[in-house]
C-alpha cells in the first residue's frame, strides 16, 4: 500500500494541473479559505478511493462541494484536537509549577513539593500524549466515516468510529498515512533548508496529503458503515 500511495498523486492525465492547483492553494493557506478547498479535496480523495475508484486522483471541480467538505473537515479536526491541545496547555502549566516552587522556596519542603509537582507533570504529559495519539488515530477515521456516508454526525458516531478504527485495514492505512507524513516532513525540511526550495514545500506537502488520503480511503474501502435512516426505519417497524 505504501508504494501505491506514493505513486497515486502522480497518476492521470491531469496530474500536473491538480498538483499545481493544490500546491498554490496550500501556499495561500494562511488566508484560510484556500486551505478549506484543500481539506475538501482530501475528503474527495478518501470518498473516491473508498468507493473503489483508486485509479487516478479526482480533479479540482465542483468548488462549492469542495468548500462544504473542507469546512466539515476543518470543524472535525478542531473538535478532535481540542481536548489534546487543552491537555498540552495544562501539562505545560504543570511543568512550570515545580520550577516556580524551586525558585521561590528554600529548604527540603520546597524540594519535596517540587519533586511531587514534577511527578504530577510527568503523569499529565503521559496522559496528554495518549490523548493526542488517540485523537490522531480517530480523526482520519471520522473524516472517512463522513466521506463514506455524507453525514457529519458519522464523524463522531461511536458505532461508525468503532467500525472504521477497529478494522485492521484502516489501521494499516493509518500507519501508511503516518509514515508518509513523517517522510514528507523530512523531505520538506531538507528542501526548505536550501532557501529558495522553501517555495516547493507546500507542493510537496500537498502531494503527501493526497497520498495519505489515498491510504485512508483504501483502508476503509470495504467497510460497511451504518445508515441512520435505515436504522430509524427498522426501529419504527413493529415487532412481530
Amino acid at each position: 500500500m505504501f508504494e501505491d500511495a506514493l505513486r497515486y498523486p502522480w497518476r492521470g492525465e491531469k496530474r500536473a494541473e491538480t498538483l499545481l492547483i493544490g500546491g498554490v492553494l496550500s501556499l495561500l493557506g494562511f488566508l484560510l479559505v484556500p486551505i478549506l478547498f484543500v481539506y475538501g479535496y482530501m475528503v474527495r480523495v478518501v470518498r473516491q478511493t473508498a468507493a473503489g475508484d483508486a485509479a487516478t486522483p479526482p480533479r479540482f471541480d465542483d468548488w462549492e462541494e469542495l468548500l462544504v467538505d473542507g469546512v466539515v473537515a476543518f470543524v472535525v479536526s478542531v473538535v478532535y484536537l481540542f481536548v489534546p491541545v487543552v491537555a498540552i496547555a495544562l501539562a505545560a502549566f504543570a511543568f512550570l509549577v515545580p520550577v516556580t516552587v524551586v525558585e521561590g522556596g528554600v529548604g527540603p519542603r520546597a524540594g519535596m513539593l517540587a519533586a511531587g509537582g514534577l511527578l504530577v507533570a510527568l503523569l499529565a504529559l503521559s496522559v496528554t500524549l495518549l490523548l493526542l495519539l488517540v485523537a490522531l488515530y480517530l480523526f482520519p477515521a471520522g473524516i472517512a466515516a463522513y466521506a463514506r456516508t455524507g453525514r457529519v454526525t458519522a464523524a463522531f458516531s461511536p458505532g461508525d468510529l468503532r467500525t472504521v478504527a477497529g478494522d485492521r485495514r484502516y489501521a494499516t492505512g493509518w500507519l501508511v498515512f503516518v509514515a508518509i507524513a513523517v517522510l514528507a516532513q523530512v523531505v520538506s525540511g531538507a528542501v526548505a533548508a536550501t532557501g529558495v526550495g522553501g517555495l516547493l514545500v507546500p507542493f510537496l506537502l500537498f502531494y503527501a496529503n493526497v497520498a495519505g488520503a489515498y491510504a485512508i480511503g483504501v483502508g476503509v474501502a470495504d467497510l460497511e458503515l451504518r445508515d441512520e435512516a435505515d436504522e430509524d426505519a427498522t426501529a419504527s417497524q413493529p415487532a412481530v
